[in-house]
């Protein structure tokens, strides 16, 4: 999957959770994000972050802050509409 290839599928599915491999541990992990940040709330939240050539920013709902994610990394993205059965 490319870096568009992901935004794309992150822009498509809103909030999502996002399943990675840990660089450290090679475990898999899982985040809820969104790359919208347009809300309120995330305008609020202070970010320093800046994407690199193969990182994507991301603000994690349940980490309630901004991150940035190796996209080569993730393995799959939920969106979470789904999950809550929300369509």
């Amino acid at each position: 999957m490319t870096k568009d290839d992901f935004k794309k599928k992150m822009d498509d599915a809103g909030d999502a959770y996002v399943t990675y491999r840990s660089r450290n541990s090679r475990k898999l992990k899982y985040n809820i994000c969104t790359r919208d940040f347009s809300t309120p709330y995330i305008k609020a939240r202070k970010n320093r972050a800046k994407e690199g050539s193969d990182t994507v920013l991301l603000f994690c709902w349940d980490t309630d802050s901004y991150r940035l994610l190796n996209y080569k990394d993730v393995t799959k993205i939920l969106p979470l509409n789904k999950v809550v059965k929300n369509d």
